[in-house]
């Protein structure tokens, strides 16, 4: 026979089974209050997860909450009413979180007004909560303390992924707790803290270097030579580490429990020391053995164990197998630090990876140290820099606004005291512009005092260029509509006073021939009009020569650019492109250009035309003056209705120009600086697109 010595008692709340709710409230408010997390002060771990969903879901309100049993206390509180701030609690009676603890499942409310459960409710009366949407705290023990939560005082939707969402962001909060009781744990009292410092305080060594100086420390310690840390599942007994004189086992060996001495430790889950045992292992005849039981999060995990083939010397004291339950309960605690900093990172990656893979950028600025604290990735969409390029020179971000919205952007971040929305203009490191939409609010200390702010920007270009069209279509239309109008109206009296005038003699009328020509040319302009109106105006293609067109609308200036002290450089690369056009409406687009170059150098000078090819699909058509120019503002509006460079313009030159170059699927650009001079640039494409 052998004898077994009890030292321990493993009985607990976490190992019973009753289902009851009286029994599993009297567990998870044990649990509560032993963590000590009931009227503790702030904590910034627990912040900073509050303020991420506040941030990620949008919403005014973002608690971590700690049910109690007449109370529902805030552990971590975000846009919080000051009263309800101040005292940090409410009665449990009108906590929404009472229902996902009772329920221990996640809960979503999209308007309480429509849920007979809360529609009286004292908060939702006082505070108009309106939505709601709580997960579970869940400890390892499966005692729920209480819930994060998100509230916002209108109705909303909540999908599936948001409450995915809303869940990792608990089993966050989960991990933060459950690092702080193993830190407790660890500290089970000074004694035990002294004596494992002696095998754990060097920090350059790994988790397996500890465990073999364990074993040393226990080989000499209980005078026995062999020492094993072993991991048990499924009724197999593996080595995990082993200090052994004979190497009759080593690391990695496996054996069935039931012929191992730890198969007892299995069976009384405490410390045990038996003696004249009638185990063999490998030869290995085993006399004397101590060994406890290894858990990990409260789970029977494995042993630590000592063992001899003779009887020892040294008589095995209950403060020895104390000792022994202290090493492989530090052991149980470090795999499961080891197993919650994986966890953590991998949570932490999973956060990192919602924030960097969602359209808006997060950053977080220190006022104090007036320093860039946070940028997610996805701010390098925006400005094409990083953040390790901001830190290094703040001057950046100054020099990438938009010189005309640098004061009030400045004035808007400066505005610490409340949130802000505002829009503004900023350079991307390649040079282009976009439009970003910014939501400023201060980070309060609990003093009340601000010392940080914290952004959300979302790049909203697209939707500003797509508005800028729809402005223009809106005043195209109206134009057109008003231009279609005005044409009938003048073209049938045109016609009959130029049908009069056919029939009016010579003699009578020596000016009919110029009077015709001049009806006839308003006839023309009437008909450029209409085209306004009727986008599919029908139009006479023919292949022609482009540099001939060219010519003819020179030739037909030439006097008057003479008298104004203006001459042309003509630059052609091929004489012979030609393109499939109407030649009417090109000739007068190239009119238009070049009349509106003429107007702007009333002191003269030269207007330079170049000719050529691109990419062997396209024909371009340059012409460059040296006038007045145009602002870097007013680029973006030519080519709308009523709007002209020009002091008594209308604008619709342009325009029409625009249009007709838009019916060949050709483009205008434009390109201009005060009083150095215009750059337009036509581009037509040399085949017929129609065909």
């Amino acid at each position: 026979m052998f004898g077994v010595i009890s030292i321990f008692k493993l009985e607990g709340m976490y190992n019973e089974n009753s289902s009851s709710f009286l029994e599993k409230e009297q567990r998870r408010l044990t649990e509560l209050y032993h963590l000590n997390l009931i009227d503790t002060p702030e904590e910034k771990s627990f912040d900073r997860i509050t303020k991420l969903a506040s941030k990620l879901f949008n919403v005014p309100i973002s608690l971590i909450t700690l049910i109690t049993e007449d109370k529902q206390w805030f552990k971590s509180c975000v846009g919080l009413p000051e009263n309800l701030k101040d005292s940090r609690s409410t009665e449990r009676s009108a906590a929404f979180c009472h229902y996902v603890v009772v329920d221990e499942n996640p809960m979503v409310v999209q308007d309480s007004l429509m849920d007979e459960r809360f529609v009286h409710n004292r908060l939702v009366k006082e505070y108009n909560i309106r939505f709601y949407a709580g997960a579970p705290i869940v400890t390892k023990n499966n005692n729920v303390l209480g819930t994060l939560c998100i509230i916002d005082t209108k109705p909303r939707s909540f999908s599936d992924e948001d409450l995915k969402t809303l869940i990792d962001l608990s089993n966050w909060v989960k991990a933060e707790i459950d690092l702080k009781a193993d830190l407790m744990e660890k500290t089970i009292s000074e004694r035990s803290i002294r004596i494992l410092h002696e095998v754990t305080s060097n920090l350059e060594l790994g988790f397996q270097e500890k465990l073999k100086n364990l074993l040393e420390l226990g080989c000499e310690r209980f005078q026995m030579p062999h020492g094993i840390v072993s991991r048990i599942n499924d009724g197999t007994y593996k080595v995990l580490e082993a200090k052994t004189e004979t190497g009759f086992l080593k690391s990695g060996d496996q054996l069935p429990l039931e012929e191992t001495c730890s198969s007892k430790v299995a069976e009384a889950l405490e410390p045990i020391h038996l003696k004249q045992t009638p185990y063999n292992i490998n030869g290995f005849k085993i006399n004397e053995y101590i060994g406890a039981p290894i858990f990990v999060n409260h789970q029977f995990y494995g042993t630590f164990c000592f063992l001899s083939d003779k009887q020892a010397a040294y008589k095995i004291s209950y403060t020895d197998l104390e000792f022994l339950q202290l090493m492989a309960q530090w052991i149980g605690n470090e795999v499961e630090r080891i197993q919650s900093e994986k966890k953590l990172k991998e949570s932490q990656d999973r956060f990192q990876q919602i924030v960097n893979n969602i359209k808006e950028a997060f950053w977080m600025y220190d006022l104090n140290e007036e320093k860039l604290l946070y940028l997610s990735s996805t701010w390098h969409d925006f400005s094409g820099r990083t953040f390790e390029e901001y830190s290094e020179n703040p001057l950046l971000w100054l020099n990438a606004i938009h010189p005309d919205d640098l004061d009030f952007t400045l004035k808007s971040f400066n505005n610490r005291k409340e949130r802000v929305d505002f829009e503004s203009r900023m350079f991307h490191a390649n040079g282009s512009m976009r439009w970003i939409r910014h939501r400023v609010v201060p980070i309060i200390n609990k003093d009340g005092s601000i010392n940080q702010i914290a952004g959300v920007a979302e790049d909203i270009t697209e939707a500003k260029m797509k508005e800028d069209l729809l402005r223009k279509a809106d005043k195209l239309a109206a134009v057109g509509q008003l231009a279609a109008s005005i044409a009938h109206e003048i073209r049938n009296p045109l016609t009959s006073i130029k049908g009069f005038m056919q029939l009016i003699n010579d003699t009578q009328f020596p000016f009919q021939d110029l009077l015709l020509s001049e009806l006839k040319q308003i006839e023309n302009f009437i008909t450029e009009i209409l085209l306004l109106a009727n986008p599919h105006h029908e139009i006479k293609r023919e292949q022609k020569n482009l540099y001939t067109l060219l010519q003819e609308v020179l030739s037909d200036i030439k006097d008057q650019v003479s008298l104004l002290n203006i001459q042309f450089s003509l630059k052609v690369a091929d004489p012979s492109v030609s393109i499939f056009c109407d030649e009417s409406q090109i000739k007068l687009v190239l009119r238009n250009i070049v009349d509106n170059a003429i107007e702007a150098m009333p002191n003269g000078g030269t207007i330079s035309i170049e000719l050529g090819k691109e990419k062997n699909q396209f024909v371009y058509i340059l012409i460059e003056d040296e006038g007045i120019g145009i602002a870097e503002e007013r680029l973006d509006t030519l080519g709308e209705p009523f709007y002209s460079n020009k002091e008594k313009g209308s604008g619709l030159g342009l325009m029409i120009s625009y249009k007709m170059i838009q019916n060949h699927k050709g483009t205008i650009e434009f390109k201009s600086q005060v009083n150095i001079g215009t750059k337009v640039k036509i581009l037509l494409p040399i085949e017929d697109l129609e065909t």
